[in-house]
């Protein structure tokens, strides 16, 4: 240990020194002595990797993106400008975004994505809730607000499944109502009829789990969908870059190859008005 001096100009000298101890004789503590506590390692900074975020549809960018691999396939000396295995990441970021295009849907609880037994029992619900709607209109003649709100008639706006099992709950809880269900048996309306109804909704989950569920995975295929659009975009634009450091624009004779990879037209510029077309000289007048 040695003596501490707090005018001494040691850079050890701080108060957050746990090493520093200050008594009526401040000393400090040197290794190997007994509490010596060893410096922390310095930390490395990290940079983190800010990728460029798309501002076109994922169709723009797989359609213009797989034309750009193949040009960068294509022209070696562009691909050599590149990590190694770069148009590889490239290709298989790009071979994503279908996929999750259409996981994204079917997690948003589409009704065009479910399995044919799923879409029978669905068009037998549908048919369920028209049917009670079609009585309860026969059985409640100008009452409109309780036909609105306890039979859905005029409430159909939105398919996504959890919306349609919502609505199913609520003309299924109207019909139970013993004053609603003798209004309709008045008109029809059996026993059977809601037993069908009853039956066929107890083959899909709750409204309120399939809502949640639904928003939960949405959320995510979109968050996934997202990240890969931005990787494929990315990585585009690195590829885009070398092809343009390897073939300026200064020179003529690499406007073919430029076009390959879609210089100046991908990605596309939402703020440059349209470019006006070139008027096609008018034929002369036959003699």
């Amino acid at each position: 240990m040695r003596i501490a001096y707090w005018d001494s100009g040691d850079p050890e000298m701080h108060f957050d020194n746990p090493n520093l101890i200050w008594s009526n004789h401040s000393y400090l503590l040197e290794p190997g002595d007994p509490g010596y506590v060893p410096p922390s390692p310095p930390t490395t900074p990290t940079t983190n990797k800010h990728m460029n975020t798309p501002h076109c549809p994922v169709s723009i960018i797989s359609y213009n993106g797989n034309l750009i691999v193949v040009a960068a396939q294509k022209y070696p000396n562009v691909a050599a400008r590149l990590p190694a295995g770069y148009l590889t990441e490239t290709t298989t970021a790009l071979g994503k975004l279908p996929a999750d295009t259409t996981g994204q849907k079917i997690a948003k609880g589409e009704t065009g994505n479910l399995t044919a037994a799923q879409q029978a029992n669905l068009d037998l619900l549908l048919h369920c809730m028209g049917q009670a709607r079609k009585t309860a209109k026969l059985a409640f003649p100008g009452q409109t607000m309780k036909l609105h709100q306890e039979f859905q008639i005029g409430i159909h706006d939105s398919h996504n499944l959890p919306d349609v099992l919502a609505r199913a709950d609520i003309i299924l809880a109207s019909v139970q109502i013993p004053a609603n269900l003798a209004a309709l048996k008045l008109r029809g309306w059996t026993d059977a009829e809601t037993q069908t109804f009853t039956t066929v909704r107890g083959t899909f989950p709750a409204s309120s789990a399939v809502q949640q569920a639904g928003q939960s995975d949405a959320k995510k295929a979109t968050g996934v969908k997202n990240t890969d659009a931005a990787i494929a975009y990315d990585h585009l634009l690195t590829i885009q870059n070398a092809a343009d450091l390897e073939l300026p624009a200064t020179d003529p004779a690499n406007a073919p190859a430029r076009a390959e990879f879609k210089l100046g037209l991908f990605p596309p510029d939402h703020h440059s008005p349209a470019s006006t077309p070139t008027p096609t000289p008018a034929a002369p007048p036959a003699k």
